[in-house]
């Protein structure tokens, strides 16, 4: 997995943590399952631009 693709993850997960979201809420949000979701965050599947950009502007990420 890329270098920059990690980081980005490790990025989602530390604004998840703080926020206290739910990844079941943030995927419904995002339009995701929340399998899928667990999937991404666990490097089972890759991370879309698409996904990427809809987590980055629910979680106020840049």
């Amino acid at each position: 997995m890329k270098q920059e693709v990690q980081d980005d993850l490790v990025r989602i997960k530390d604004r998840l943590r703080i926020l206290d979201d739910k990844k079941k809420k943030v995927a419904k949000i995002i339009g995701v399952t929340d399998v899928y979701l667990s999937y991404i965050l666990n490097g089972k599947r890759p991370l879309t631009t698409t996904v990427k950009s809809k987590l980055f502007d629910y979680l106020g990420l840049s």
